[in-house]
């Protein structure tokens, strides 16, 4: 009996080793490790803050991601694979000049930060590169190639100008003369030149009360944008708006026609 109890006894102790072995081992957890980016002036080396940056890399555990600068004018994202790459890296601030870049290796942040330079833009440098100039002209700008940014200008006479939903009567007030002759569209219009204008040849006196609206994507964050008011025989008048969000809205100043 004891000779029988101890054969039971040692299959049944066979019996969980070789299930114990027969599990599947469980695979270690990925390491994380993190990326360092700062955004710096080009010409001051000072940080930038609120700084937007969007990158696509090839590690699984960050595909595609949004970033924003801090104060430091500094942001971080943590990676598994060191032998991942960095595809695309856009890196924008209203007033700068957007940069963009390829191909960057994420074992280089074993080593350093990635430091990305923008220089500063001339606004109404770039403002006259969108649309016609006239006595007046009312241009919004900014960076983000996905956001779609509206332009309105309510006229003196009451009269909206604007774009709405493809139709082109409220982008023309014939008794004014007034006309919203670009708006931009994402994957439509080109990213490198990203602006609506308004402009008038001849605007009738009164107050125009431009503002801006963010249409979308419903699932946009924060955009940066700008507005220059050029004003005949008047210096350019430089405006920088934050919008937050689908359906955000920016009032700009109103403009005083003589």
């Amino acid at each position: 009996m004891k000779v029988l109890t101890s054969i039971l006894i040692g299959i049944f102790i066979g019996l969980i080793i070789a299930l114990l072995l027969l599990q599947p081992k469980k695979e270690a957890e990925p390491e994380e490790m993190e990326a360092k980016i700062v955004v710096v002036d080009a010409d001051t080396e000072e940080p930038i803050e609120g700084a937007k940056l969007k990158l696509k890399t090839t590690d699984e555990s960050c595909r595609q991601l949004s970033l924003e600068t801090d104060e430091n004018g500094e942001c971080t994202f943590t990676y598994t694979d060191a032998e991942a790459v960095i595809t695309l890296l856009r890196a924008s601030k209203s007033g700068y000049e957007r940069v963009e870049m390829e191909d960057y290796e994420l074992s280089n942040f074993e080593d350093d930060d990635l430091v990305i330079e923008l220089k500063k833009q001339d606004m109404s440098d770039r403002s006259q590169q969108i649309g016609a100039t006239g006595a007046l002209k009312i241009t919004l700008m900014w960076d983000d190639p996905t956001a779609d940014l509206d332009l309105h200008i309510i006229e003196p006479n009451g009269y909206e100008i604007y774009y709405l939903d493809g139709r082109e009567g409220h982008m023309v007030d014939h008794a004014t003369g007034g006309e919203l002759d670009v708006d931009w569209q994402p994957n439509i219009n080109d990213p490198d030149n990203i602006g609506e204008n308004a402009v008038w040849a001849r605007p009738p006196r009164g107050t125009y009360q431009p503002f801006v609206q963010l249409y979308g994507p419903e699932d946009i964050g924060s955009v940066d944008c700008t507005v220059i008011v050029h004003q005949e025989n008047q210096e350019d008048k430089e405006y920088t708006f934050t919008l937050n969000g689908a359906g955000s809205r920016a009032d700009v100043p109103s403009v005083e026609v003589q």
